[in-house]
């Protein structure tokens, strides 16, 4: 349990007992597994941290000094020495799960070291002997045998290099049927992430797993379907954040899940595109009367439009309206390339995107404000901000007025947070 959770049961442990709830001893009982505050997540995470970065460092170090004395060697002495430094990864991994399995510095370090070295051998061998293969096979087999390491030792850090293996294969190939093949390299990752969030989904190591996946699968997803898309770019990229945010609502919504990626990638990803549609450029330049659609552009835009309604009756069932706002951004996207389809000139478009920010921005101040959450004040400030500037930059307007509203928008900010501070320290007071 991370270290903001664990402070909150603690603060209510004192209402729960008089509540009657728990007993005094099933308290006391909690604070002794979980231990002080202050060791409960800090010394572990560094340590984990540091000893994996430092494995890392060891093996390209040990890697960088056989390569400079290489030449040297024979071919027997190359390939023995090769087979000796994945025998040694292997003891030290073996001993790991057998004297250090509860271990997860010990874990991690060893996972670390056993793929660095497959890597390695790789590329000694397949130098010695002048294996063919281009660097796209040689990574996608250097991941594929560095995979069981996850599971045995139970390591995020395999995982990790995995992950970033993956995308970058996915990204250096050419031909877009092998492209394909990334969804399966992530679908045999995917059972260890489901148990990580099954088993341990508030520690600091499953959220950086989590912001790892999610980017990686933005990444590859790219890397698969980008050159399929022209016309609905815009359109598909809005679902997947949409969808993106929707699961974080529906399943990680929690304070202790905060640090997940899911609702902030989405929103992120949401408002930045709303903002590239302000523009009238992408509009103009727009013709669907005369654009190719590819087959597998029209199916993405049908099963993510699809997925998107589901995903939208399921969270307005289970949470109400209060986070459809921005989850219904695809079907505004929608609305306007069908009115781009009447309209070619791409001004009704790109005005009715932009009231769409502009509704967004102020329900994100409205809802802040309601919250007493200046960090969200300030981004509903952030996207008017952003907005009117870019409104003006586009106007034909005098340096003068645009200087003024500027100073106008930044006494905004000051005044706005000003309140917020004031308010919210005028509410701690009374309590």
């Amino acid at each position: 349990m991370n270290k903001k959770a664990l402070a909150e049961l603690y603060q209510d442990l004192p209402e729960l007992i008089a509540t009657g709830v728990l007993t005094p001893e099933a308290a006391e009982n909690i604070k002794n597994h979980y231990g002080p505050i202050e060791d409960n997540q800090g010394r572990p995470t560094f340590l984990l941290a540091f000893g994996v970065f430092g494995v890392l460092l060891v093996g390209l170090g040990i890697t960088l000094l056989i390569a400079h004395n290489w030449a040297q060697l024979t071919r027997v002495n190359r390939l023995a020495l090769s087979i000796g430094l994945l025998v040694a990864a292997q003891l030290v991994a073996g001993m790991t799960l057998y004297f250090k399995q509860e271990s997860r510095t010990w874990r991690e370090s060893a996972a670390a070291l056993h793929m660095i070295v497959i890597g390695a051998v790789l590329a000694l061998v397949g130098q010695t002997y002048h294996l063919t293969g281009d660097t796209d096979s040689f990574l996608l087999t250097w991941m594929l045998l560095s995979l069981p390491l996850m599971y045995l030792l139970r390591a995020n850090s395999v995982a990790v290099l995995y992950l970033l293996g993956v995308t970058y294969w996915s990204a250096s190939i050419y031909s877009p049927v092998e492209k394909q093949f990334v969804w399966l390299l992530l679908t045999l990752a995917l059972p260890y992430y489901w148990q990580k969030l099954r088993q341990d989904r508030f520690s600091n190591a499953t959220a950086v797993l989590s912001w790892v996946w999610n980017i990686c699968l933005y990444g590859c997803f790219t890397a698969a379907f980008d050159s399929s898309l022209n016309t609905f770019r815009a359109l598909v990229y809005s679902a997947l954040f949409s969808i993106n945010y929707m699961a974080g609502v529906l399943w990680f919504n929690t304070v202790q899940e905060s640090r997940l990626p899911f609702k902030a990638i989405g929103l992120a990803g949401s408002g930045i595109t709303i903002f590239i549609l302000t523009f009238y450029d992408y509009w103009r330049h727009l013709n669907m009367t005369t654009s190719r659609v590819s087959n597998v552009e029209t199916l993405l835009v049908i099963a993510l439009l699809l997925l998107t309604a589901a995903a939208l009756f399921r969270t307005a069932k289970q949470t109400g309206h209060r986070n459809l706002p921005f989850a219904v951004a695809p079907l505004v996207v929608s609305i306007g390339y069908l009115v781009q389809y009447f309209d070619a000139s791409g001004s009704t478009p790109m005005i009715l995107l932009n009231g769409y920010m502009l509704l967004l921005s102020i329900w994100v101040i409205s809802a802040g404000s309601r919250n007493r959450s200046i960090g969200q004040v300030n981004a509903g400030m952030l996207m008017l901000a952003l907005l009117i500037a870019a409104r003006f930059l586009d106007a034909n307007l005098s340096f003068v007025i645009r200087g003024v509203v500027f100073v106008c928008l930044g006494i905004g900010f000051l005044v706005v947070n000003w309140l917020m501070v004031r308010h919210k320290a005028g509410g701690q007071h009374e309590k």
